[in-house]
């Protein structure tokens, strides 16, 4: 029978940038040699794959009970949410620490950059859940798979049991096997977004953006929100809205001056470099030595190190904005504060990565935009979901955009929502009520929902995109820094082209205070003397 799943401290020091290990959770081991023939997953001795019958979908949770509206009018593509139903209904579960764990890709377009197939995302979804079991214990108790544009997402929930590098091996054949239908279909660009020769044991610096956020262990309250944002067609700096609104800005959060939570205390905020090609550079590299760039690059790179520094808010508010304000520092990860402001709990992390800094063997060439995700705490001693969002409405600019050259203005969109205008950038965000005593995620809410005042704010932001574009066409802001345009190759080849026709000359000039210019301004000698038409000061008449 033909299968088929519907899936609709107490004192930081100042500015100061450590190099230090990714942060990490779970059992991960970046050497591991990962092979199609070796899977740590699955069934096994010779076991079937999972039946969808171990699985309850909330698409039947009202079968057998009396509907209590006769039509529903649809706001969104609510995802389809897979639970293992022995663990997720279990009376007494165990109390363990468990992680929602969100990871997404490129691996084909519809028409183009545009949507996601869904034949795509029922193979991804299919794969995980015929898989998903490591030592007799489910890998996801509790799982969704959307997507936002060209980009497929697997969003579930895990127990500390797993080892997260299984996770990431099932996460990324998953999506091999997503990308592998994509080429099937004719669909544009299978598999970009999986950059790595091969899979070596870690998402990170693999292609995938991939974050994990653990919940805390308590016995009571086992409720906890969840926000999970998708980005398309932009770069991780985009959340950087997010953080230094809701989290540090009154103007968007009034829950920072009159919550009783631990939110009066401020948030710490983990900052990321990302420009590895500046590191490079700053270390002494040539930036018109590929070699040395690469080399240095690569040096950088080792061990999933990154360049991080953690600064307070709101103490440090001036230094926040001042690095947040471009594309190479990220708002990584944001932490509660305790008694004496050191940090508390992890609540906010975002997949800060950048796709070209990752090494192949054609060096490092990605040229596309790296479409993070998010994953937050709401509510409590953090900001509730229309805090988190609230920075959206005012309809900021993000880098991205068409071809990944341009600034735009981006589009807050439900979940699986397409791109359109301009291939411009869209963000959807849903939360997430989950039982972190069982693992299940009970239920879903669209922030960007039809029918609510984000239709407005759609209407806004499209109009002012429409504006700009027709404004500035190819010249800035339109199009990004030359920085980011050299990662398009058309533009490079271009540029190196005219830049062997530049020539050094005397520059041209006129009036050097006795009447005698520099003639043609290229180097001749200086002829006779011409009579100016002089003033009644006896000055030359000026050049228009």
């Amino acid at each position: 029978m033909e299968l088929k799943i519907l899936l609709d401290g107490p004192s930081v020091p100042p500015l100061s940038f450590d190099h230090q290990p990714k942060i990490s959770f779970g059992r991960v081991h970046p050497t591991q040699e990962a092979t199609m023939t070796q899977r740590p997953y699955g069934p096994s001795d010779g076991r079937p794959a999972i039946s969808m019958s171990e699985y309850h979908q909330s698409k039947q949770e009202l079968d057998g009970l009396p509907l209590t509206v006769t039509e529903k009018i649809p706001v969104t593509n609510t995802p389809n949410i897979f639970s293992y139903k022995s663990y997720v209904f279990a009376r007494n579960p165990a109390l363990v620490r468990r992680f929602i764990k969100a990871t997404k890709a490129d691996v084909g377009g519809v028409g183009g950059h545009v949507v996601a197939a869904d034949e795509v995302k029922s193979i991804i979804a299919k794969f995980v859940l015929d898989n998903n079991s490591y030592q007799g214990e489910p890998i996801f108790t509790s799982l969704i798979v959307t997507h936002t544009g060209d980009d497929c997402a697997v969003t579930g929930i895990m127990a500390e049991t797993v080892d997260m590098s299984v996770v990431d091996q099932l996460m990324w054949d998953a999506l091999q096997e997503g990308a592998t239908k994509a080429a099937e279909l004719g669909l544009y660009g299978p598999g970009q977004d999986l950059v790595a020769d091969a899979f070596t044991g870690n998402l990170r610096g693999a292609g995938p953006a991939t974050v994990a956020l653990p919940f805390p262990v308590r016995k009571d309250n086992a409720s906890q929100t969840v926000l999970v944002s998708f980005a398309d067609k932009t770069e991780p700096m985009a959340f950087n809205h997010f953080a230094t609104g809701a989290y540090m800005l009154p103007r968007f959060n009034t829950g920072l001056i009159i919550a009783s939570s631990k939110m009066k205390r401020g948030y710490l905020f983990e900052i990321v470099d990302l420009d590895t090609k500046a590191q490079a550079i700053e270390a002494g590299a040539h930036p018109r030595d590929p070699k040395a760039l690469d080399g240095k690059m690569e040096e950088l790179a080792k061990g999933l190190q990154e360049k991080v520094i953690t600064l307070r808010a709101p103490e440090d508010l001036y230094d926040i904005e001042g690095l947040t304000r471009s594309s190479r520092f990220v708002i990584a990860r944001i932490w509660s504060r305790g008694d004496h402001g050191e940090k508390d709990q992890l609540g906010y992390v975002c997949s800060a990565e950048r796709l070209h800094n990752i090494k192949t063997k054609k060096g490092f060439t990605y040229g596309g935009k790296d479409d993070p995700v998010l994953l937050a705490f709401a509510q409590g001693d953090w900001p509730a979901p229309g805090e988190i969002t609230s920075p959206w409405a005012t309809a900021p600019m993000v880098a991205g955009d068409c071809r990944g050259s341009h600034n735009l203005h981006i589009l807050p969109m439900p979940i699986n929502s397409q791109t359109s205008y301009w291939s411009g950038p869209i963000l959807s965000a849903i939360t997430l009520s989950c039982n972190i005593h069982t693992g299940r995620i009970g239920a879903i809410s669209d922030q960007f929902a039809l029918g609510t005042p984000w239709d407005e704010v759609r209407r806004q932001a499209s109009q002012l995109a429409i504006q700009f574009r027709h404004a500035h066409g190819v010249k800035q802001p339109a199009t990004l820094h030359e920085d980011e345009l050299e990662y398009q190759e058309g533009w490079r080849e271009r540029r190196a082209r005219l830049e062997r026709q530049f020539e050094v000359k005397p520059a041209l000039t006129f009036g050097n205070g006795t009447g005698h210019g520099h003639g043609n301004g290229h180097g001749a000698a200086p002829k006779a003397p011409v009579a100016a038409a002089s003033t009644k000061s006896g000055r030359p008449e000026e050049i228009d």
